[in-house]
């Protein structure tokens, strides 16, 4: 088993275990405590082992139309009938938007309970279940209703990947590219060389990928966990990719709109001098090989009020996270009419 710890300032600290089996601790781990587990309904089904009798089960049907506010009001109030108190525990089992409605609904619920993650997705491996980001979406956009809430415990049991579907696999594999082109020149290099190992799922190959990918988040969340400096970088192709995801109803993949993005910040990157051709041809084609093309992106007319309500838009600019070479990416305040000019026509 492999133990990682991300301690932000002024918080408690979340401990990340990865390992095969590592899910089957929760039980004894929990034991004598009042646990409510919302949990993946394909999850619930093909690993009802992980659930013992005790706990309060809450199965829900994963993605993005979870994430509303009032699919979170149907949580807590379940919360709230289950006779949950402050020293209970919420689990959430599952994905990315199981995760977040999980983790917001324990920050919210009696202003703030212990919550516990056990990924069950690659992307949640190695990116949503560590942190403590929380959110629902708005028709307006995504993930513009959360709180910051770090889980204080999650499992990562990589066995629980096997039967995922290759698109999810494919979709998670977006934010551990991510992470390599701008945080981990290490991880960049891994995928690399590598990616025959990672794409068929050898276990010990993704086992490296999860902890290098977390490793870098957990050092990037222990220096600012409200994102206000560092962690903006995590959002690297992420400005395109949510407008994306909210332009097709949220019907299309996370990790796909994110790669789409991902291509997008390398070209701004490169026409304002940030990231040299030979770099950002080298990630270009890092992204090719796992899958990720440069599909036609609707007009920019349609895409904009997306962009413009991005939360990491302030007065008139947006943080926009551009690649500056291999393992290193920074944030440019672009003004809204500059950003569309170098976006435009892409």
């Amino acid at each position: 088993m492999i133990e990682l710890w991300c301690r932000p300032q002024h918080e408690p600290p979340t401990n990340v275990r990865i390992g095969d089996g590592v899910a089957r601790e929760l039980a004894g781990d929990s034991a004598g405590r009042a646990v409510f587990a919302l949990v993946d309904d394909s999850v619930a089904l093909s690993h009802a082992d992980l659930l013992p009798p005790s706990w309060t089960v809450f199965r829900a049907r994963a993605g993005e139309t979870l994430k509303s506010l009032t699919q979170a009001e149907t949580v807590l109030r379940a919360m709230a009938a289950a006779g949950i108190d402050r020293k209970g525990l919420l689990v959430a089992i599952g994905g990315g938007t199981i995760g977040d409605v999980g983790g917001l609904c324990a920050a919210l619920y009696l202003r703030g309970i212990e919550c516990w993650q056990a990924p069950t997705t690659m992307m949640a491996m190695v990116d949503s279940a560590v942190g403590g980001k929380t959110a629902v979406n708005l028709p307006e956009g995504k993930n513009l209703v959360g709180a910051v809430h770090p889980p204080a415990r999650v499992y990562v049991d990589p066995s629980l990947l096997d039967g995922l579907p290759e698109a999810e696999f494919k979709s998670g594999l977006a934010e551990a590219i991510k992470v390599g082109i701008g945080l981990d020149a290490a991880l960049f290099a891994i995928l690399e060389r590598d990616q025959q190992a990672v794409q068929s799922r050898n276990r010990a190959a993704v086992i490296r990928v999860i902890e290098r990918a977390l490793a870098a988040k957990c050092a990037v969340v222990e220096s600012d966990l409200r994102e206000d400096g560092p962690r903006r970088l995590l959002n690297l192709g992420h400005t395109l990719g949510h407008a994306l995801e909210a332009h097709g109803n949220y019907t299309k993949p996370h990790g796909l709109c994110v790669g789409r993005g991902l291509h997008v910040a390398l070209d701004v990157a490169t026409k304002i001098g940030a990231i040299s051709r030979a770099d950002a041809e080298r990630c270009a084609a890092l992204l090719l090989r796992y899958g990720h093309a440069l599909t036609p992106l609707p007009a920019l007319r349609q895409l904009w009020p997306f962009i413009a309500r991005d939360k990491k838009s302030e007065q008139g600019s947006l943080h926009f996270v551009v690649p500056t070479g291999i393992g290193r990416s920074r944030v440019e305040a672009l003004p809204h009419h500059r950003l569309q000019g170098l976006i435009e026509g892409l």
